[in-house]
């Protein structure tokens, strides 16, 4: 699932290419994707508009229309956005925009599970999807992090995915994140101390910034609009290194289990921290 840097990717791509552009038409091909309108909404209310820019809050995406109404987009497991002159339904091209020079913005999903709602610029931010969106490890405080960690029962992996309490981080992120902080994943989220926690924060907020400067990583199925590859996959510690040597201290990179996820970890630099006994 593309996490903050493959969206943040995707974004900035998307402003270089259909900023100001004008609405001709409007098609969507599966009815299951829209969550909130109907197709006939999704297809008139945004005739005639401009698309006055795209931003992101954590994982969605946010289209902002010049009639005040939101797209907002979730690519879930591949979505994919492509942007060219074809009018062409591609197989898996399940909603297509037309604009007034004659391009077109594709959306691709070979799964179909990605979701689109449509809002206003009145409550889009205090309404579901967005509404539930935590701060990404860049806005949000020491403090308040720190705070939401003490209160939680679960391992920090599963806290840390939690996408209303951080957002932006998905198992990829939160694999290097907690490498990088010498933090074992089944830790006990309220037995971060605060020397941890800055950790957690500083970690978190330079990998994700490296992650966006290099596109992203593709690793199984993500590429950015049009297909484009991200290269931060060439600089990951320890997500998808099973087998490997760490390259901190030679230890083999083992592959756990954490709260459902596949979760690789070096075992030499990160031990479990246990809560002590009273």
């Amino acid at each position: 699932m593309p996490e903050l840097p493959e969206v943040v990717t995707v974004v900035n791509q998307l402003n270089e290419k259909i900023i100001n552009k004008k609405v001709v038409s409007v098609k969507l091909y599966k009815e299951k994707l829209l969550k909130n309108s109907t197709v006939e909404q999704l297809e008139n209310w945004f005739v005639n508009e401009k698309i006055l820019s795209v931003k992101n809050k954590g994982k969605f995406i946010v289209f902002y229309f010049s009639n005040d109404k939101i797209l907002i987009s979730h690519l879930r497991m591949n979505g994919k956005y492509f942007f060219n002159n074809s009018s062409k339904k591609e197989p898996h091209n399940h909603l297509v925009i037309q604009f007034d020079d004659n391009t077109f913005l594709h959306y691709n999903d070979t799964r179909m599970f990605g979701t689109f709602h449509i809002k206003t610029t009145k409550d889009y931010l205090n309404t579901t999807p967005l509404s539930n969106v935590g701060p990404t490890p860049m806005e949000i405080s020491e403090e308040e992090l720190f705070n939401k960690l003490q209160k939680s029962k679960r391992s920090i992996k599963p806290t840390l995915l939690d996408q209303q309490i951080v957002s932006g981080l998905g198992n990829i992120y939160v694999d290097e994140v907690l490498f990088a902080c010498s933090i074992h994943p089944l830790t006990k989220a309220f037995l971060i101390n605060k020397n941890e926690l800055k950790l957690i924060k500083k970690f978190a907020t330079s990998i994700l910034l490296k992650s966006i400067e290099l596109g992203g990583s593709t690793i199984n199925s993500y590429s950015s609009l049009n297909m484009q590859e991200g290269n931060f996959q060439n600089f990951l510690q320890v997500h998808t290194k099973k087998g490997f040597a760490c390259s901190r201290c030679n230890n083999i990179i083992e592959k756990i289990t954490v709260g459902g996820r596949g979760t690789y970890i070096c075992s030499n630099c990160q031990n479990e921290k246990k809560q002590s006994k009273l």
